[in-house]
C-alpha cells in the first residue's frame, strides 16, 4: 500500500490556522477582562467600597434598581426630595455643597481607563420658568483622579441641566462639562435629545481627558496637570436638589480599559452568531479550531 504524504503546504497552513485561532480566542479572553459593567445597584454605608455604592457628599433619598425601564434593564433610580434640601437637613449639612447628592463606587483602574453612563432625558425637563422653581432639574456622570499619592485631584464632570447657572431656575436645556482649572462649567452646543437615552462616556487617556456625548467629541482636557495623574479612583452618579422632587434615570454603567464603543457595546442584546459549518478532510481540527475562536470573538463582542 502507498505510503500517504501530506503536503508540506497544508502542514504549514494547519499550524499558521491553529496559530491564529489560539490568537483570537487570546484576544477575546484579554477584550472581554477589561470590561466591567459596574454592580447595578447595592448600595452601603458609609463606604469606601469597589463592590457597592456609597454616599458622596450626601446621599440621596433613593438610589436603586428599578429594573426594566424606558426599554432598558437595570435602570438606577436617583430619587431627589425635598426632605433632603439645605433647608431641612441637620446644620452640618446645610450648605450648598451638599445639593449635590449622589454615589460612587471605586474603580482604581489605570490609563487608558474609560467609564460611560446614560441618562434618560425626558421632554418635560425642556420646559423652565424662572418663577417656577420646581421645573429645574440635574443630573452627572463625575469621575475622581488622583496622582501618584493617592490624593484626589481632578474631577470629570459631564451631564446635563436646564438651570440658570445663576438663580437656578429658567435656564436652557443644555448638556455640559466642568472646567477643572477655571472651576466653571462649559455649555455644549450639541442639541439635547429628549424621551430617550443619552449615552456619555469620558476617556481618561494617561495625558489628556476626551469628552464624548453618542459618538460625539464634544470636549478635551489637554491641561499639563491631567498627565501627572495616574488613577482613576471611582465612578460617581449624581442629581442636585433644588428643593423639590424629581427622579433622574441612568443606565449602562460601566468602565475599562476599552474604547466607548466597546464598553457600550457590553450592553447591547445579544445577537444570534450565524451558524458555522463543520470542517471536514485534513484540515478539519485547524479550521474547527479557527472557528471557535471567531464565534469566541463575535460573542465577546457582543456582550
Amino acid at each position: 500500500m502507498p505510503q500517504t504524504t501530506i503536503d508540506p503546504r497544508s502542514s504549514a497552513l494547519t499550524t499558521a490556522a491553529l496559530a491564529f485561532a489560539t490568537v483570537l480566542v487570546a484576544l477575546s479572553a484579554t477584550t472581554a477582562s477589561h470590561a466591567t459593567p459596574l454592580p447595578a445597584f447595592p448600595t452601603t454605608e458609609p463606604g469606601p467600597s469597589s463592590t457597592q455604592w456609597y454616599p458622596d457628599r450626601y446621599r440621596p433619598a433613593g438610589f436603586a434598581n428599578v429594573g426594566t425601564l424606558f426599554g432598558r434593564n437595570n435602570v438606577l433610580a436617583i430619587t431627589i426630595d425635598d426632605a433632603d434640601s439645605a433647608a431641612s437637613r441637620p446644620p452640618a449639612y446645610n450648605g450648598a455643597f451638599y445639593n449635590t447628592q449622589g454615589r460612587k463606587i471605586d474603580i482604581d483602574t489605570a490609563p487608558p481607563v474609560t467609564w460611560i453612563g446614560s441618562l434618560y432625558i425626558p421632554s418635560a425637563w425642556a420646559t423652565t420658568n424662572p418663577a417656577d422653581p420646581t421645573l429645574t432639574r440635574r443630573s452627572d456622570l463625575w469621575a475622581t483622579l488622583s496622582d501618584a499619592t493617592d490624593t484626589p485631584t481632578w474631577f470629570p464632570i459631564i451631564g446635563f441641566t436646564n438651570g440658570n447657572g445663576t438663580g437656578f431656575n429658567g435656564g436652557t436645556p443644555r448638556y455640559r462639562v466642568w472646567d477643572n482649572v477655571g472651576g466653571v462649567w462649559i455649555d455644549l452646543a450639541l442639541p439635547v435629545a429628549y424621551d430617550t437615552w443619552t449615552n456619555f462616556s469620558v476617556t481618561f487617556t494617561g495625558t489628556t481627558l476626551e469628552y464624548r456625548i453618542g459618538t460625539t467629541l464634544v470636549h478635551t482636557d489637554t491641561d499639563a496637570t491631567v498627565a501627572t495623574l495616574t488613577v482613576a479612583s471611582d465612578v460617581m452618579f449624581q442629581a442636585y436638589n433644588f428643593g423639590y422632587d424629581y427622579v433622574a434615570n441612568w443606565s449602562y454603567a460601566g468602565y475599562g480599559q476599552l474604547t466607548r464603543a466597546q464598553l457600550f457595546a457590553e450592553f447591547e442584546p445579544l445577537v444570534a452568531a450565524p451558524s458555522v459549518p463543520v470542517p471536514v478532510g485534513p484540515l478539519a481540527p485547524a479550521l474547527s479550531a479557527l472557528a471557535i475562536g471567531l464565534a469566541a470573538l463575535r460573542l465577546r463582542r457582543r456582550r
